[in-house]
């Protein structure tokens, strides 16, 4: 028994404790034989010390109280506010609200291992679980439901330094664990993740029959084929404010009769023919403009052949890292839009049964993960971007077609607040911006509003887990994570300055030092 309940209203009730909780610790009480689980808000001092007991900042305020005769031990007791969270109905799998509160005097108790296993939603290392780490201010485990994560898209958000990408390694590892093999593909903006790579030789992911596989994939080796661009995606591509509107229709009659008259690929030459012969006398200038800025597709990264191989990224068991670190922005978000638009197309195109083994390239017959880094940038609040259109199609409607998005942003007021209210599991970790606070405030309806208030104090490591893959929202230490972290690590400049200087000594040439009886005078 840790305390008493003293009162009891519409926003929960306050209890009364001689111990020192922090917030958003667990507590429970007894109602009719069901242990009630209940979630402490905040807490203060029951009895504060007159202000003349304060005053002398040589003698403590105990002392004085003991001086005057008084109790010092009445000055420890504290009064917190809880919410209740309910009893776990093991038939229902979650947990129900008595609907009533606490009467007072009802002894209030931590909650201990037996209730807290209540708040995952899966047992560590079942199939279709992730342990990702344990209930703050206890050993209790978390694992969430791999199963509702995927399919109902995961957010994670974290302000710089707070362990996101960290958080996001954790999530890969239990993705392809022995128990689950998941098909996982992490856009990486950064070229961070991958220290993953070791996955594929650590015993804790070997079985006798299984042994995961890291594919990572280059910036020199991503390439995007010219007939999988939209009409849209090439006009964005070579206008730069001077492509005039005539132009632009010339463009789109040549580009929806080649696309209407062939059903293989097309190349740029054969595009270009189709250019040229919409030519006439009174459009010789505008067709010259138009092949111009035709030339801009001859950068490397498009191709006439080469594409976005799904069959090989996308592969049970098998962590796909395409590194698209060092190419500019646009080009990450054009081979974005392009990689989702074929994805969707490819899974969709499964689930009608329209694709069959037949179709190589785009017959993908089991669920898939996509982790998106650096969200903000794909599917920003304001503005447009190449790939935002596609990713929030995927975000709404890719449940049907066994699609699962990830979306981890470092600022969550610069993502689009509809993209990110279709994660339905959340991953919050320590944001102190109050305009990001707002936002997720206002897109993640199962964290309430004292869990928001906690961002700004998280540790590093520590984040609040809401959403459906767990039966309540809490807060969560992250567990460590088994592959290294060193990319995602910030640099320790100090360190890195001596051991430059250290090197410098070392392999310093001497001073060459000019014949004094040279004259070098000016």
């Amino acid at each position: 028994m840790i305390g008493t309940v003293q009162s009891s209203g519409e926003d929960g009730f306050t209890f009364i404790s001689h111990e020192r909780i922090p917030r958003g610790v667990f507590v429970y009480y007894t109602d009719a034989g069901k242990k009630v689980l209940c979630r402490v808000k905040c807490g203060e001092p029951l009895k504060q010390y007159p202000q003349e007991f304060l005053m002398d900042m040589n003698i403590g305020a105990e002392e004085v109280s003991g001086f005057y005769g008084l109790d010092p031990a009445d000055f420890k007791y504290y009064s917190y506010s809880a919410d209740v969270v309910g009893y776990f109905e093991a038939a229902l799998g979650e947990f129900i609200n008595p609907r009533t509160n606490p009467v007072s005097g009802e002894r209030i108790e931590y909650a201990g291992q037996d209730i807290l296993k209540d708040i995952s939603k899966a047992g560590k290392g079942e199939r279709g679980s992730a342990f990702v780490g344990t209930v703050l201010g206890s050993e209790a485990d978390v694992v969430i439901s791999v199963k509702d994560a995927v399919s109902q898209h995961v957010s994670v958000i974290a302000s710089t330094g707070a362990g996101k990408s960290y958080t996001v390694g954790v999530l890969v590892e239990e993705l392809l664990k022995p128990y689950n093999m998941a098909p996982v593909l992490v856009f990486d903006p950064h070229g961070e993740y991958s220290t993953l790579a070791g996955i594929s030789n650590m015993p804790e992911f070997i079985t006798p029959s299984y042994r995961p596989r890291v594919r990572i994939v280059k910036p020199e080796n991503i390439k995007i084929r010219i007939s999988d661009l939209l009409v849209g995606d090439f006009i964005s591509i070579m206008d730069d404010g001077t492509m005039s509107d005539k132009m632009k229709t010339l463009f789109r009659s040549a580009y929806h009769n080649l696309r209407n008259n062939t059903k293989k690929p097309f190349t740029r030459n054969e595009l270009k023919l189709e250019i040229e012969a919409l030519r006439d006398s009174n459009n010789e200038s505008t067709i010259e403009g138009i092949k111009w800025r035709f030339g801009k597709l001859s950068a490397p990264i498009f191709d006439d052949f080469q594409t976005i191989p799904l069959s090989d990224y996308f592969r049970v068991g098998q962590l796909t890292i395409m590194d698209v670190s060092g190419i500019e922005e646009t080009y990450q978000q054009l081979i974005a839009s392009v990689m989702l638009r074929r994805l969707f197309d490819a899974k969709m195109g499964t689930e009608n049964n329209k694709y069959n083994e037949s179709h190589a390239d785009k017959f993908l017959p089991y669920p898939v993960f996509v982790i998106i880094e650096e969200a903000h940038r794909f599917a920003p609040h304001s503005g447009e971007a190449k790939s935002k259109g596609i990713l929030k199609t995927i975000l709404s409607e890719g449940r049907k077609f066994g699609i699962g998005i990830c979306l981890v942003s470092q600022r969550p007021s610069k993502l689009d607040a509809d993209s990110l209210s279709q994660c339905m599991t959340q991953i919050t970790m320590r944001i102190i911006n109050p305009a990001d606070q707002q936002q997720i405030a206002q897109s993640i309806e199962t964290a309430s509003r004292d869990l928001i208030s906690e961002l700004p104090s998280l540790a590093k490591g520590q984040a609040i887990i809401s959403g459906v893959a767990v039966n309540t929202p809490a807060l969560v230490r992250i567990r460590r994570r088994l592959t290294s972290d060193a990319k995602g690590r910030s640099k320790d400049a100090p360190a890195l300055w001596k051991a430059q200087r250290e090197y410098e000594e070392k392999h310093e040439k001497p001073d060459v030092r000019a014949d004094e009886e040279m004259d070098i005078g000016v």
